[in-house]
């Protein structure tokens, strides 16, 4: 419910500032999205059809102050969120602070992946419906200031889902295979394209059940849930890039917080 709350908002706020002057002013939450009339707006984005008019879908970067950003005819505030924390701890020290080499890996790793989340393919469909990969409970919750061994990271930039070694995980949405290769960090790493500049990724996997170049379906099962990488437990770290900005998805599918 909450996904589809969130856009019918962004959809009635459009509706309702095209009666007025320009700018066209909208207020979102850090690492959320809004829903720009197309004819209003020239810039990146996924396009979808709404009661037959076009509209695009903007992903809105991670900010720790209030932004003002310009889109189009639209003046978008950005707004700051607390998401929480997370406190770790990892008793292999080079997964904490590993040594040159691999820093170097990761680094590059880091790099290519940011490459291929730049990219803009056609679009597969005009929906932005989303099933979720592992039909579990979020362990992790997007956002989160994290502590690794009592010293501070960078913020989780993913949604944690649980599922045993081997459980299946499924294409949210159809797309492309654009990675599927071990990473440091990341462990198996899945990266799926679905065109318009959107894009999902499967980090710490088992094994993988599909090779770079596949077109898989809604549905269709991409991988296992594993714990390669840098983790402390078996589950799916899973993240959405749109227009480049890592956006939270707990706004595209229902699922609810593990209670132990």
């Amino acid at each position: 419910m909450k996904r589809w709350f969130f856009l019918i908002f962004f959809l009635a706020s459009c509706s309702i500032n095209e009666t007025k002057n320009t700018p066209l002013f909208i207020a979102a939450d850090s690492s959320s999205f809004v829903i720009l009339d197309k004819n209003k707006f020239s810039g990146e984005g996924f396009e979808i059809i709404k009661g037959k008019k076009n509209f695009i879908i903007v992903g809105l970067p991670y900010v720790d102050n209030e932004e003002i950003r310009n889109y189009g005819e639209y003046v978008i505030k950005i707004l700051p969120k607390f998401f929480g924390e997370s406190r770790i701890e990892i008793s292999d020290s080079n997964l904490v602070t590993p040594k040159l080499s691999d820093q170097e890996r990761a680094s590059a790793e880091y790099l290519k992946v940011k490459k291929i989340v730049k990219g803009k393919t056609s679009q597969f469909d005009n929906d932005f419906k989303f099933i979720p990969p592992v039909n579990s409970v979020i362990t992790s919750q997007f956002g989160k200031r994290r502590f690794i061994n009592g010293n501070p990271r960078s913020p989780h930039m993913a949604l944690d889902i649980r599922g045993n070694v081997g459980r299946e995980i499924v294409a949210p949405k159809t797309g492309r295979v654009v990675m599927a290769e071990q990473h440091f960090y990341g462990g198996n790493k899945i990266i799926l394209d679905h065109g318009g500049g959107l894009f999902t990724a499967y980090s710490h996997l088992n094994e993988f059940e599909v090779e770079e170049g596949d077109i898989v379906m809604q549905g269709d099962i991409i991988g296992y849930v594993g714990m390669t990488g840098r983790v402390t437990g078996p589950h799916l770290h899973w993240e959405v890039y749109l227009n480049e900005e890592r956006i939270n998805p707990e706004l595209l599918i229902d699922l609810k917080y593990a209670q132990d």
